[in-house]
């Protein structure tokens, strides 16, 4: 009797995990494909804004504000994972068309960019940005302006493309020397969380993980975020694209304008002292901590970044 009692319990177990596993497939498999759905049929909700240029092997998506003046045409470069660059600096942007040419882009696997099949390293997204310019028949000189990982990447091109380069203002740049950072399997899992429709929810109690949600950028996270491009951005910052940065800082800057802008990071009691170490590669460099903002100093403080830009400017004429 003990016995057939044990097995009818048993019996019961294993249906309920079964039968749990059949609920949890099926809603696993209904999410997976609403957000398989929802992203294509609202793929092009969003017309671009500014032009598709041809680099290559595809397309990238550059804006142009301001007319072209004697001043360098400054050129905006987001952070890795941020959906679009057109939202990313569009006040900045506004305000300093208004004495000269700037630029913002979406780089490859982001916004209204097509998506590449290279390694995105901060030398392959530096090289990109040049054939952008040429092809859009933007003159420089550039004075580049670099948010977190951009900063790696406007960095490598003023190495690159010096000849081309007015000055550099890096805000809350990445470092060659942090902690941190996401594994290549972790950035799978996130990618396959977003794919199950994760990020739907998150949207749905205000917790995604950008820090702008207007409608747009909210658009390309859904549409974009984590995928090959940007898990390659990820996979190469700490390698590829740091060994690239290192080769560009041990020649140094020159006398360069070169401005840090950075953040207090309580966490990371060293950050401002990297941020220092970066400044001094320029004999003409300066660090200054923005008190009070997050890494988003940019988006927190966006005088601060704009009297920076127009400081530059004024000491370059």
């Amino acid at each position: 009797m003990e016995k057939q009692i044990h097995v009818s319990v048993k019996k019961k177990r294993f249906n309920f995990f079964r039968w749990f596993g059949v609920c949890l497939g099926m809603l696993m498999l209904i999410c997976f494909s609403y957000q398989q759905i929802m992203t294509r049929v609202t793929a092009d909700t969003y017309p671009p804004v500014g032009e598709i240029v041809d680099v290559g092997e595809y397309k990238l998506h550059v804006y142009a504000l301001g007319d072209k003046t004697n001043l360098p045409t400054i050129i905006l470069e987001s952070g890795l994972g941020t959906p679009s660059s057109y939202k990313d600096w569009e006040d900045i942007q506004v305000e300093l068309s208004k004495y000269t040419r700037v630029i913002s882009y979406d780089r490859a696997g982001y916004g209204w960019s097509e998506s590449a099949s290279n390694e995105r390293t901060a030398e392959q997204i530096a090289d990109d940005l040049f054939k952008l310019l040429e092809k859009a028949e933007e003159k420089g000189p550039f004075l580049l302006v670099g948010h977190s990982f951009g900063g790696f990447t406007s960095q490598v091109f003023a190495h690159k493309y010096k000849g081309d380069v007015a000055g550099l203002v890096l805000i809350d740049s990445s470092h060659v020397d942090q902690e941190g950072g996401f594994s290549k399997g972790e950035s799978y899992l996130i990618r396959g969380l977003k794919e199950l429709g994760a990020g739907r929810i998150l949207e749905l109690i205000n917790m995604l993980p950008i820090y702008s949600n207007d409608e747009l950028s909210v658009h390309f996270f859904h549409q974009h975020f984590y995928n090959d491009n940007q898990i390659s951005e990820l996979e190469y910052m700490m390698t590829k694209s740091a060994e690239q940065v290192r080769a560009a800082q041990a020649e140094g800057f020159g006398n360069i304008p070169l401005f840090i802008l950075s953040a207090e990071h309580e966490e990371y009691p060293e950050w401002s002292e990297l941020q220092a170490q970066t400044a001094s590669l320029s004999s003409d460099g300066k660090h200054i901590v923005v008190k009070d903002a997050s890494h988003y100093i940019h988006k927190d403080e966006p005088q601060i970044v704009i009297d920076s830009i127009m400081g530059m400017i004024e000491k370059i004429q």
